[in-house]
């Protein structure tokens, strides 16, 4: 049944993909790409930034700066704590915690100089996501704000990879990826006109913000269904029963961190700088990495792991069609608004 299930369902999402690209498609061939509005220019760096350029510094502009300021501060204390966590747990190579064999099966886990392991490549990401929010508000969003902001993609673009490799992420293939992918990214958008840099910068963001949450649902939905199961190839690179998989919570913790998190950013992009939309988004880093900071702390007082669902090289390209179709279609829908 559970076979039967899953082919349906593959099934299904062959034809939202279709669809969506269908929607590319038919958006894209009646949009009326307005001209540039007036750039706004940075008091700080003298430098235009990715805001229109306004008559007037409301209150409510005034509300959505402090917002920011304190989402900022939030997100560097919850970098803090991730960072001291990790450090006062940490184990030494010799601990059987890192190195021996988990249930006696396969050899010893080599994963504390070759591997990060993934509540790692979390605690990375938030403090990234901190670099991120300070340097906005030091410099404003533009593009000499994207060689710092870019990291934040970066780290979510390891996020996805490691749960697509039996959730490490190898050292030399992650430096690699940061490396062609941030300057690749900054590249393109310090080449690009005003609009177009912003919409390129916020296309190519939102298809890793739409492919985490899909994500981390595939691995809710396989630890689920094997937690009384035998063993399968798990976060850490190893196997382990199933009276080891971690609690439902620290799953729900990745689902909601991600999914409010691609939530407020697309109220960012159809809100087009608006002031409510504005909100929302810099109100939604108050929820996702406090839930990704409970993850860390959670994954590593427990040190259980999960079950990964098998990705064949098919099923990632549907990944990124879906990912990247449904971020072209939002793109596009923002210039209908």
């Amino acid at each position: 049944m559970t076979s039967a299930n899953d082919k349906a369902l593959n099934f299904l999402f062959q034809i939202i993909i279709a669809i969506q690209l269908i929607a590319v498609a038919i958006l894209y061939a009646n949009v009326q790409f307005p001209d540039p509005p007036p750039q706004k220019i940075s008091s700080l760096t003298g430098l235009p930034v990715w805001m229109s350029a306004s008559s007037g510094f409301t209150a409510i502009n005034e509300t959505v700066g402090l917002i920011e300021y304190i989402a900022a501060f939030l997100t560097g204390a919850l970098a803090m704590y991730c960072i001291y966590i990790k450090l006062h747990n940490r184990q030494p190579v010799s601990s059987p915690v890192e190195t021996s064999p988990v249930d006696g099966q396969g050899s010893a886990e080599n994963i504390v100089w070759t591997k990060m392991l993934f509540d790692t490549i979390v605690t990375g990401y938030i403090i990234v996501t901190f670099i991120a929010l300070i340097t906005s508000v030091i410099f404003e969003v533009g593009k000499l704000w994207s060689a710092f902001g870019i990291y934040h993609n970066v780290l979510e673009l390891c996020l996805a990879a490691a749960l697509l490799q039996n959730g490490t992420f190898n050292y030399i293939m992650g430096l690699i990826t940061t490396v062609v992918y941030s300057i690749s990214a900054v590249a393109i958008t310090s080449q690009l006109d005003w609009y177009w840099d912003a919409t390129f910068f916020k296309f190519q963001g939102l298809i890793l913000d739409f492919l985490l949450p899909v994500l981390f649902i595939r691995v809710a939905t396989q630890t689920h269904r094997q937690r009384q199961n035998e063993s399968q190839p798990l976060l850490g690179g190893s196997f382990v029963n199933s009276s080891s998989l971690a609690p439902h919570s620290q799953l729900v913790c990745l689902v909601v961190a991600a999914t409010v998190h691609l939530i407020g950013n697309l109220s960012n992009v159809l809100g087009n700088n608006q002031t409510i939309p504005s909100i929302i988004f810099v109100s939604s880093y108050f929820i996702a990495f406090p839930m990704y900071t409970i993850y860390v702390h959670q994954a590593v007082k427990s040190r259980t792991k999960y079950v990964l669902p098998d990705t064949t090289f098919y099923n990632f390209v549907l990944l990124v069609l879906w990912a990247t179709s449904a971020s072209a279609i939002t793109i596009l829908i923002s210039f209908y608004i």
